[in-house]
This record gives C-alpha cells, structure tokens and sequence, in this order.
C-alpha cells in the first residue's frame, strides 16, 4: 500500500506540483511521510551481505528499496525544483 501511495505522489506531480500542494503548509505532512519512509530501519535480512547472486537481485528487486527509491525521487525533485533560492547555496 505504501509503495503506491509514494508511486502516485511521484507520477502526479512529476511535470507540476498540485496547486493544492504549494499552499502554505500543505506540503508539510507529505514530506513528513516521506523522511519517516527513509528512516524506517533496515530489515535484517537485507543487511546481510551474501555471495549467492540470486540473493542480491532478490535484495535488489524488493519493495523496501523501491519504496524508499521513490521517496528518495520525490524529496530530491520537491527542493530541487521548489526550495527557495535564498537557501541554495
């Protein structure tokens, strides 16, 4: 469920934010969505290195890192595009 909801998020937005979302404190919620998904711990058998190469697509394809891919490419997309440029150094 939650790689959907990021999915959406990210293909809604991706040419344009919402206008709804560029209001004051509307997009406040989302981005604290979005660093709880990227702090979310690890799970331990995909910490655990391994030598099996079907262990490592496996650990590549799972839908931890998926989720956290997307919300990795929504929080970079949203301050590159929308932060303020007095803050960008």
């Amino acid at each position: 469920m939650l790689h959907l909801i990021c999915k959406v998020f990210y293909v809604s937005n991706q040419l344009q934010m919402c206008p709804f979302l560029m209001e004051q404190g509307a997009l406040d919620p989302w981005m604290g969505l979005f660093r709880t998904i990227l702090d979310m711990p690890c799970p331990d058998d995909l910490i655990k290195p391994t030598e099996e190469t079907q262990e490592i697509v496996a650990r590549d394809k799972s839908i931890y890192w998926k989720i956290k891919s997307i919300v990795a490419k929504i929080t970079y997309r949203t301050f590159v595009k929308y932060s303020k440029p007095a803050f960008v150094e």
